[in-house]
């Protein structure tokens, strides 16, 4: 059962512009239950929280929640309250957050509009009776404005984030290699970016795994680092001792497994993929987040035999 958090963050009235631009856009949201004994963010006389991540507001932290409740609000159970007593969804997916200070709805725009002075964010506030929205120019957040962090919302995509392990394929492979011969290395498993998305609250994140490289630990403390899957072997178009460029081959090894567990070299494959994360409020990190996976095969290596008379 996931702990309830109070909304703590002190978020000003802020009307540090006078510059209002009309907006078309519709007014909608209806009203929903009430819950007057939860703990209100600043501004707000009635209110339900945000849940703890992971899953969405209003869940219970299993899974993925539908996060609508009528009206399009995307706060779960979390409603605020008008000066007139009307319940209202603290936040509606088209209008924003609700700010009881001045009973109307506040949207991040996105993107920002090229003229929004340095120190100043474009905020859609939409009002009852309005009938349409406006923006308005303000140094902080309205009152009641408290979306999801990005950066956890990507925690939670990262550690959600389902990669194959590599699929370890050798050449040779269906027989013995041979002491000194190249090992062809081949990774049968995807290399493509796998991209993962959630919005919570307004905020929409992404994350991308993308496979850099892969570690190849041989079995007798040597290594090859590959930056692809390599090329698998194919008898009869290629020569097993000269890899073609692409190909990941190790040079070959310098005894036989005779004196390995169960007569083999065990093979570990260790790939390895970059997670860069952005947002839809632009924040984001290229570096942060990184992850690998493991597989390991055997291969037999004999000596080579050499034939006189």
């Amino acid at each position: 059962m996931l702990t309830r958090r109070a909304l703590a963050r002190a978020l000003a009235t802020g009307a540090a512009s006078t510059l209002v631009l009309a907006a078309a856009l519709a007014v909608t949201g209806g009203p929903a239950a009430a819950d007057p004994g939860a703990e209100c963010p600043p501004g707000q006389s009635n209110c339900d929280v945000w849940e703890d991540l992971p899953g969405t507001p209003g869940g219970d932290g299993g899974g993925p929640t539908n996060p609508g409740d009528g009206g399009g609000s995307g706060g779960g159970d979390r409603t605020c309250e008008k000066d007139d007593g009307t319940v209202v969804p603290c936040y509606d997916d088209v209008l924003g957050w609700f700010n009881s200070a001045d009973d109307c709805y506040y949207k991040r725009a996105e993107p920002q509009p090229p003229d929004v002075e340095p120190g100043l964010t474009a905020y859609l506030r939409t009002c009852s009776g309005a009938g349409s929205s406006e923006l308005v120019f303000l140094a902080d957040p309205p009152a009641g404005f408290d979306p999801p962090d990005p950066e956890q919302i990507a925690m939670n995509l990262f550690a959600n984030l389902v990669l194959e392990p590599p699929e370890i394929r050798t050449a040779p492979s269906d027989a013995p290699g041979l002491v000194g011969v190249p090992v062809w290395l081949y990774d049968a498993s995807s290399w493509e970016t796998e991209r993962e998305t959630d919005t919570q609250g307004g905020v929409t994140v992404w994350i991308e795994a993308t496979p850099t490289k892969i570690l190849w630990r041989m079995g007798n403390g040597e290594t090859k680092e590959c930056s692809s899957a390599g090329i698998p072997f194919k008898a009869g178009v290629h020569d097993p001792r000269q890899p073609p460029p692409g190909a990941c081959a190790y040079p070959g090894y310098p005894r036989s497994s005779g004196a390995e567990p169960g007569g083999k070299y065990e093979i570990t494959a260790v790939k390895q993929w970059t997670v860069p994360w952005g947002s839809s409020t632009g924040e984001g990190d290229e570096d942060a987040l990184s992850t690998e996976r493991t597989a390991t095969a055997t291969i037999l290596i004999d000596e080579l035999q050499v034939v006189t008379r």
